[in-house]
């Protein structure tokens, strides 16, 4: 078979086919590995936000607890409800209806919620972060044992961290 035989005829018809097929696999398969990488990045990203607040929590609560007067030696556990999170600016658009009915006048709005995207890249602009929440936190210090310190603890924990004391667990 010849080169001009390859292009002429039958075959002539099925290039543009293979050849736009062929083309829609490749942005398919582009569109899915580089989307995949950027999530995977961003959910590592979110995981160690999280625990650096931890730690820096856990370590102004050391701090903070040991200035307690008979706390003695101080080691702190805080938990998060959730990671940071990001909160893309949003575009709502509601649209009143004119249907009245008999009995009373009764209005009927359609509201559409639509992310705005910046630039011409197409990405969700962001309009902040929201930072997580304190689940709980865990103390172990020598001076619980007096019930004095344990109370001043739970209290000072609970109102560093805005929780309740229900979530302070305080031992020895």
């Amino acid at each position: 078979m010849t080169f001009k035989n390859l292009f002429s005829g039958e075959n002539a018809k099925k290039i543009p086919i293979i050849g736009a097929a062929a083309v829609m696999v490749l942005l398919m398969l582009s569109t899915v590995s580089c989307g995949g990488k950027t999530q995977t990045r961003a959910k590592t990203e979110t995981v160690e936000d999280a625990a650096k607040i931890e730690r820096e929590l856990e370590q102004r609560l050391t701090e903070l607890i040991a200035k307690i007067d008979g706390a003695g030696t101080v080691n702190v556990m805080v938990t998060l409800d959730s990671s940071t999170r990001t909160v893309y600016e949003k575009d709502v658009k509601t649209e009143a209806n004119a249907a009245e009915t008999s009995d009373s006048g009764t209005q009927n709005n359609a509201r559409e919620t639509e992310v705005v995207l910046a630039g011409s890249s197409k990405e969700p602009l962001e309009a902040g972060t929201v930072q997580p929440k304190v689940r709980g936190a865990a103390v172990v210090c020598g001076g619980a044992e007096d019930p004095v310190i344990r109370e001043k603890v739970t209290y000072t924990v609970a109102r560093a961290l805005n929780i309740g004391i229900s979530k302070v667990y305080v031992t020895y």
